[in-house]
């Protein structure tokens, strides 16, 4: 497989504890296994640096890959997920609402300090201070589909909507879609 240059991945399925801050969830037994086929799917892509957010369930998705890979991980506090500490997890029904709310005013600090706009712009940042390529990254679904979406042309809220916990953009050095790695 050629043509890799960034590939994004978001973490493994998290263990949900709706009594504790979703930045403190680690990965749950089937979050670990399905990041273990992933690392499989991107070992043929032959990726030279692991970088992840600090955030326990993307810390373990980094370690089982590079585990894989034989590389070490970068932890970059600029991978982590669109900052947004006022807004709970709670019902699955009210967390995808809240995140709609984030998509729908991008330039709007919607539950949080950050705006979507500037998450976005703020792993773009971090993926660029990081030379080793093929990279993979490990970071969170809201700031990924803002990423993803700005460089594809696609509707960040649809993209967010339709992800998997993993999941993975593998794109080229002009960020361009090479593959999408999507484990359920």
């Amino acid at each position: 497989m050629t043509g890799a240059s960034l590939i994004l991945v978001r973490h493994g399925r998290p263990a949900i504890d709706p009594d504790t801050p979703p930045t403190t969830w680690p990965l749950c037994p089937e979050g670990r296994a399905a990041v273990e086929a992933l690392a499989g799917k991107i070992a043929g892509y032959r990726p030279v640096a692991v970088a992840t957010s600090p955030e326990p369930k993307a810390r373990e998705t980094a370690e089982i890959i590079a585990g894989r890979l034989g590389l070490t991980i970068d932890i970059d506090p600029g991978l982590h997920e669109h900052k947004r500490q006022h807004l709970s997890f709670g019902t699955e029904a009210a967390f995808r609402e809240r995140i709609a709310s984030i998509f729908a005013s991008p330039g709007e600090a919607v539950g949080g300090i950050e705006t979507a706009d500037e998450a976005g712009e703020r792993l773009a940042r971090a993926l660029a201070q990081h030379k080793g390529r093929p990279l993979v990254a490990v970071t969170h679904g809201t700031v990924l589909s803002l990423y993803v979406a700005k460089l594809l042309g696609l509707d960040a809220h649809d993209l967010w909507r339709n992800l998997h916990t993993p999941d993975a953009f593998v794109l080229d050095a002009q960020g361009g879609l090479v593959e999408r790695i999507s484990l359920p």
